[in-house]
């Protein structure tokens, strides 16, 4: 076994940083400006390597955001840059690199982490859930019709300079109202939402970014690229790749989309990352013409400290429950509670009394933003009861509009 050291990353060692991480994931450092870029989103002191004499043969980062949950927000740690080289696999390097970030975590007195898995089959074991979905949706734009007549209204075109003053104040109108989406520093709308550089477009055209306006000032907004493609018969048959739409009003989030699915020379539109619950489908006049190509976890919890994290969401019904929750990597979080919500509001406690429920950490992570099917647990085995105490504890924790996350990280 090789000797590994495991501390932050030095100022120096950014470009063997960034190139470990990109290494993890088979792919290049893409230009001169990722070095740049990933030390600017992960300072030191957020980062983690796992050091075998001089090279970096993990790497790990954390990432502070607040997560919209349930009535609030909370500050979550962003779990992300996770990679071990395939030369170091099964040597307990991601376990001791977690172990550590998680620490790290709880010592700034966070109650939950969060990641978006690349390979869904490594987190539960540390009990990340999954508690956001998201689908990928295709339509063609010429079988799109509205009802209602709903049609452009009020859409005009921006340069993606001008969108880094205009669009962060409609976000930030919309975050507040879905649970699992997360904020945006200045940093992240340069870096990440509204960055243009090469490596980016993959082959597409550069950013295109459109706002809705009213008398009162933008509501809504969608950021988007064009692939180039031909049809049979020589028309243009260009791809819109829709990268984000955000709207703070349903006449902003209809126009858009009527905007989008009417684009001369692009028949072909795709969005990834759409809510689960999106209406749009809702609004057309044949809602199967929104074809929805896949489902995928998004983001995933994880519940550091199950009081703190429990008392900070609201709740649509009142009423107690008692549970067990075991995860044999946190041991510190094993144990029993009992969750009361009056007027919306809990109190949670640790308990010495028997239990109605044993539940898994993952399982609690996956049901803690309202989106999770308790039921649904019971019947894998992941959640351990009868099946009146498992109906009430997904009634208690269910919300009535699916969380879901803005963008991965």
């Amino acid at each position: 076994m090789p000797e590994i050291d495991y501390r932050p990353i030095a100022e120096d060692e950014y470009p063997a940083f960034a190139k470990a991480l990109v290494d993890g994931f088979s792919v290049d450092v893409p230009d001169d400006d990722f070095t740049d870029l990933i030390r600017t989103i992960h300072p030191p002191e957020r980062t983690l390597g796992a050091f075998e004499g001089d090279e970096i043969v993990g790497t790990f980062a954390g990432l502070a955001v607040d997560l919209t949950i349930p009535g609030g927000t909370i500050p979550m740690e962003g779990t992300t840059a996770v990679t071990v080289f395939p030369t170091h696999r099964r040597m307990g390097l991601m376990n001791e690199m977690m172990r550590l970030h998680l620490e790290n975590a709880v010592d700034n007195g966070y109650a939950i982490a969060g990641l978006w898995a690349s390979e869904s089959s490594i987190y539960g074991r540390y009990g990340y859930g999954i508690a956001t979905y998201a689908d990928t949706i295709t339509m063609v734009a010429r079988d799109i019709r509205f009802r209602d007549g709903i049609d452009i209204d009020r859409v005009r075109r921006i340069s993606v300079e001008d969108a880094l003053a205009v669009l962060p104040p409609v976000f930030d109108k919309v975050l507040p109202q879905t649970s699992g989406m997360y904020s945006r520093s200045t940093e992240w709308w340069e870096l990440e939402v509204l960055h243009d550089t090469d490596w980016r477009k993959r082959g597409r055209t550069s950013l295109r970014v459109v706002v809705h306006e009213t008398p009162d000032g933008p509501d809504g907004y969608a950021i988007y690229r064009h692939e180039a493609g031909d049809s049979d018969d020589g028309h243009s048959g260009k791809t819109v790749h829709i990268d984000e739409v955000t709207t703070a009003s349903e006449r902003a989030h209809a126009s858009l989309w009527s905007y989008l699915t009417n684009i001369d020379g692009s028949p072909n539109v795709r969005l990834w990352n759409s809510r689960i619950d999106d209406p749009l489908a809702m609004k057309l006049v044949e809602p199967r013409r929104i074809k929805v190509d896949s489902q995928f976890d998004a983001l995933w919890i994880l519940i550091l400290d199950v009081t703190t994290a429990l008392e900070a969401r609201r709740y649509e019904q009142d009423g107690s429950v008692r549970f067990a929750v075991t995860n044999a990597f946190r041991p510190d979080v094993e144990g029993s509670y009992e969750l009361a919500v009056t007027g919306g509001v809990a109190s949670c406690a640790r308990i010495e009394a028997e239990t109605d429920i044993s539940v898994d950490l993952d399982v609690l992570g996956a049901l803690y933003l309202g989106g999770g099917d308790a039921l649904g647990y019971l019947a894998a085995g992941r959640l351990r009861a009868d099946a009146r105490a498992a109906a009430h504890m997904h009634q208690l924790f269910r919300t009535a509009q699916q969380p879901w996350c803005n963008q991965v990280f």
